[in-house]
Order: structure tokens, then C-alpha cells, then sequence
């Protein structure tokens, strides 16, 4: 009988954002049998009450405020070797490597930009692979100079094996060379996000088209709603729903579109719905679903799910969203920040029922051909294989961190977690 091996996921942060329900995703569609998955948070939280709500062995190990504050913005050379910051990021990588023997792990797999650090250091202290789930685009601006230059060098030499859930996050974290380094991974959907598919309406008297996801600048709902005052200016029957709220201390943001929208004159135009629980059956009465992020965005989880519902798309082209939607095949794509060429694409698919139809079916097939659960957990399954295979559990350990703090008592698990 094959061995059920301990693989610890770590995030290091417990608001639900997209990665989070990937990583809900992957945890559910995990094989039993083969693999034993435990989850570990740097924060208590709702990702923390999702996880154990589906019975998943989950944690809490306190990252502490001075690491949870850290902003990208930031991550200067002198921010990042900031005594403070440095003391409490050796702590914590000691603190998790106790945790990793203690719980007998056999693999790390880390799943975001802190956890990636953290956890890569703990796991070399213990001697253990470690795999990245790289979810972020490392490049400026999102990242500051000095940050992209120290994230790449660990890229290089602490992960075992890199996965990327778009070519263009991969390329990005390895400087666009290695392409052979990392697997190509897209996040997948449940089953219920393909159950329902949108049904394009014979007529109506007034269109709908909306916009989904936290409300931040880089999301670009202000571009979203530069471009609807260009279409109501025209006298086009529509109204524009926003759905999402503001994480991350982000409100004045939030505050700031409300207020855009009236100044834009799209009173009554406009809804704003903030964190609603039913996205994708909202979405599907949309007669366009628009993405408008501003910055790179790796494999947004609003185009997914318009796809796997058949929803017609406009798209920004940066990121991994030309790869999702094949270079325009399955849906149009525009600049990004540019809402002038955002309002004409919505415009052409209004107009054009059969363009609308013929992108939404091509999206609606290339979802349910990539974009599932299990495909993910298979495909991610076979990396930890692969790399416990090629390195076994013995790996190289990093002992100068261990040696430099650790306490020479033992302490027990409870301990440990407070």
C-alpha cells in the first residue's frame, strides 16, 4: 500500500482573496489516498473558518503584526533589511520549522509571496522540498526594485520545483529566462461554476454589464466607469453593476468610485453591490462581463468563472489573461487603462449578437477542457511526486538558522501554535 505522504500549504494571510479560494479549490480536489493536506496560516481569519468548515486539518501560526503590515510598496532595500523585520522573519521561519517536524511533513507548499520566503527558509532549515505556487507578478511597478531583484534570486536557489498559474507569472519571478523551472498551472473552478451557462437574451430593452472583484486601484474599476459614462453618453440602454468590497485597508477607494460615478453623471446608471455571495449566478444575467485591471493580473478568477459560464468578455491584456482567453480567440481584449478602447469593444459586442455568441461558446469549451478542480490538484499532485522523487526528504538543511535562535528545550505542539 502507497504511503499517504504530509504535504503542509502555507498562506500567509487569512482574508479571503482570490488565492485563497484557489487554494480552497485545490485543498477540496486533493487525492486522499496519496496525499494528506495541512494547512497553515500566518493569521486567524475567514479563510482560516472556510478551511476547518470543510474539514480540512488547518492552524494558526501568528505571524505577528510588524510582518503581516508589510506593504509591496515598501519592500526597499533598506525596508527589507530593516532589523525589526529581519529579527521577526528568522523567528517565525525557526517557530514553522519546529511546526514542520512536529506535524511530520514531507513537502511545503507554499502559496503566497510571504509564505513563499518564509516557508522555503523553514523548510531548508528542516530539510525538506518545497514547491511555490507563484500567484503574483514580480516585475515593477507592482513590486519595488530591490524586492524584484531579492525575490528572483531566491526563486533561483531556495524552490525545489515553481509553479505558475500563467506563463507570464513564471517568467516574471525567474526574470524571463528558465522557462524550463517552473510548470504552467491555471487555477481551476467546481463543477457548479459549469452547471449553468449564461443564455443570451432574445431582446432587451436595457443591457446589462458588470464588473467583479476587490475593490482596488489595480483592479481598475475607476477605468470601468470612465467607460460607462463614454456609453451612456452615446444613449445606449445599459446599467453597470460593480460587485466586491474593499480589502486591505483599501476603502477610500471604495468611497472614491461612488463618488467618481456621480461626478461621471451615471446616477441611477450604476449599482454597486459590494461582497455578494452568489457571483457567478449574478454574472450570468450579464450580457458582458468586463476585467479591467490596471497592472498585470496573473489569472484572474472573474475570467474563469465568465468563461466556464459563457459569459461574452472584455478583457485588459496583461498577465495571464491573453493566455486564458488565447490571444482574443475567446474574448476581446484591450489596453489596460485605457477606457476609451474598453467602451468601444463593449459597444461592438452589444451590437454584435453573433460575435458575442461565437467568443462565449469558444470560452465556455476551452473552460471546461482546462479550468477544472481536479485537473489543478492532479496536475499540482504530480509536481510533489515529481520532486519528492528527484530529492527525497533529505534534503540539504540550512542549520545556521536553527543555531542562531533556537532554544535548547523542546516544546510541544501547543506551544508551538501560540
Amino acid at each position: 500500500m502507497e504511503k499517504v505522504r504530509t504535504v503542509v500549504l502555507l498562506n500567509h494571510t487569512a482574508v479571503l482573496g482570490g488565492a485563497e479560494l484557489a487554494l480552497k479549490r485545490l485543498v477540496a480536489s486533493i487525492n486522499r489516498r496519496t496525499w494528506c493536506p495541512v494547512l497553515v496560516f500566518g493569521e486567524d481569519g475567514p479563510a482560516v473558518d472556510l478551511m476547518r468548515g470543510m474539514s480540512a486539518e488547518t492552524y494558526v501560526l501568528p505571524i505577528g503584526k510588524s510582518l503581516a503590515n508589510t506593504r509591496r510598496e515598501s519592500l526597499s532595500a533598506g525596508g527589507m533589511l530593516a532589523f525589526s523585520r529581519v529579527r521577526n522573519s528568522v523567528g517565525y521561519t525557526v517557530r514553522l520549522g519546529r511546526f514542520l517536524r512536529e506535524r511530520a511533513a514531507d513537502l511545503v507548499h507554499t502559496n503566497s509571496m510571504k509564505a513563499h520566503v518564509l516557508g522555503g527558509f523553514a523548510a531548508k532549515q528542516r530539510g525538506l522540498p518545497v514547491v511555490w505556487h507563484l500567484r503574483d507578478t514580480i516585475a515593477e511597478p507592482a513590486l519595488p526594485k530591490a524586492a524584484v531583484r531579492y525575490f528572483r534570486f531566491l526563486a533561483s536557489r531556495v524552490p525545489d520545483a515553481l509553479i505558475s498559474v500563467s506563463a507570464s507569472v513564471g517568467l516574471s519571478a525567474l526574470g524571463n529566462v528558465d522557462e524550463d523551472r517552473f510548470t504552467v498551472i491555471y487555477d481551476g473552478l467546481e463543477d457548479d461554476a459549469f452547471e449553468v451557462i449564461h443564455v443570451p437574451k432574445a431582446d432587451s430593452s436595457v443591457w446589462k454589464v458588470g464588473i467583479a472583484g476587490r475593490l482596488t486601484p489595480w483592479k481598475g474599476q475607476h477605468v470601468f466607469l470612465e467607460a460607462a459614462a463614454l456609453l451612456c453618453a452615446k444613449g445606449y440602454p445599459i446599467h453597470f453593476e460593480i460587485l466586491g468590497g474593499a480589502l486591505f485597508g483599501e476603502k477610500s477607494y471604495a468611497d472614491g468610485l461612488v463618488k467618481q460615478a456621480q461626478m461621471l453623471g451615471l446616477d441611477g446608471r450604476v449599482s454597486f453591490y459590494g461582497m455578494v455571495s452568489d457571483v457567478s449566478k449574478r454574472m450570468r444575467e450579464w450580457d458582458v462581463c468586463v476585467h479591467a485591471s490596471t497592472s498585470p493580473d496573473p489569472c484572474p478568477n472573474v475570467v474563469l468563472e465568465a468563461m466556464a459560464a459563457g459569459v461574452p468578455l472584455v478583457a485588459t491584456a496583461g498577465g495571464g489573461v491573453p493566455e486564458l482567453l488565447e490571444n482574443g480567440d475567446c474574448g476581446e481584449l484591450v489596453p489596460m487603462g485605457d477606457s476609451t478602447k474598453m467602451a468601444v469593444a463593449i459597444e461592438r459586442l452589444l451590437l454584435n449578437r453573433i460575435r458575442r455568441d461565437s467568443l462565449s461558446h469558444k470560452a465556455r469549451e476551452r473552460a471546461l477542457g482546462h479550468f477544472r478542480c481536479d485537473r489543478v490538484a492532479r496536475e499540482v499532485e504530480e509536481v510533489w511526486t515529481r520532486v519528492l522523487k528527484t530529492r527525497g526528504s533529505n534534503g540539504h538543511k540550512w542549520p545556521w538558522i536553527e543555531q542562531g535562535l533556537s532554544p535548547t528545550k523542546e516544546r510541544t505542539r501547543e506551544e508551538i501554535l501560540r
